[in-house]
């Protein structure tokens, strides 16, 4: 469903797609780029979340989309094939306390379909119409974008940048989503065609409030929208691969990482997951 006109050929400003921008960090990075002067397009779940997103913005261009239903992203996909975009970014997830909630059929399917398979069903789709883009001798650049390089964003986590056996699915599905922005980087550099993948600590949205009593204040070095947003701004300005922040979670999650397997899962079974 489209909640906005469709016609999008007059804009000639550079096109984001936020996949998950509703709320938290991908609707901040949204208005970021909108004020940027970007023509900006939102993919979100929930209808309430969507008109209160346009009543702020009218101009962003808003999707609704379940993530877990296969026709309905098969639905938004083919909408979306007719439009022109320059960035896009996948900020969607779906997470589970498994230490303190014992996982169900709901709740693993769910984490799954958001987490890893949406996710690359959405990233297939997207580096093939940025290809056809850079192949399509009738596309014309658009007004600001002759030196943007196309790119693709994914927004993954901290947790998944440490390799143990007894990590969550959350984790294990985020390791995946990092593990599968690397490759798609490597096969899209030969068209000039940047991916880059997030992974950062603990960030201060409504969503982590919502999980922690309304206070997410006691999480290490929780960062605001506002810095994350920053912090992924340079990381795709700089063309990296895997931006990990902020630095104090990057040097223990490394430090983590250089531990002997057993101290390493000793630690992480003990302290992140469920008891044995």
């Amino acid at each position: 469903m489209t909640t906005h006109a469709e016609d999008t050929t007059q804009n000639h400003a550079p096109h984001l797609i936020v996949i998950g921008g509703t709320g938290g960090v991908g609707l901040e990075l949204a208005v970021h780029h909108l004020q940027l002067g970007w023509q900006v397009s939102v993919v979100g779940r929930r209808m309430t979340k969507i008109e209160h997103l346009n009543s702020q913005y009218p101009t962003i261009q808003s999707y609704v989309c379940e993530l877990t239903d296969d026709t309905q992203i098969k639905n938004l996909l083919e909408k979306l094939s007719s439009t022109r975009f320059d960035r896009l970014v996948y900020s969607a997830g779906s997470y589970t306390n498994e230490r303190t909630h014992q996982l169900n059929q709901a709740d693993s399917d769910k984490m799954l379909a958001i987490n890893l398979q949406a996710f690359e069903q959405v990233f297939s789709w997207a580096s093939t119409q940025l290809k056809q883009q850079s192949q399509s001798l009738a596309v014309t650049k658009s007004k600001g974008t002759d030196n943007l390089k196309p790119s693709l964003i994914c927004l993954a986590s901290i947790a998944g940048t440490l390799d143990y056996p007894y990590a969550s699915l959350y984790a294990k599905s985020k390791r995946a989503m990092i593990a599968t922005a690397s490759a798609y980087r490597l096969a899209l550099d030969p068209y000039n065609i940047q991916v880059t993948c997030i992974a950062s600590g603990y960030i201060d949205t409504q969503a982590l409030r919502d999980l922690n009593d309304g206070d997410a204040s006691h999480k290490p070095f929780i960062m605001s929208t506002q810095t994350a947003v920053i912090n992924i701004m340079k990381a795709i300005d700089d063309d990296v691969e895997l931006a990990v922040f902020p630095k104090s979670m990057r040097y223990i999650t490394r430090t983590l990482n250089h531990l002997p397997k057993p101290l390493l899962n000793w630690i992480l079974r003990s302290k992140l997951d469920k008891p044995a």
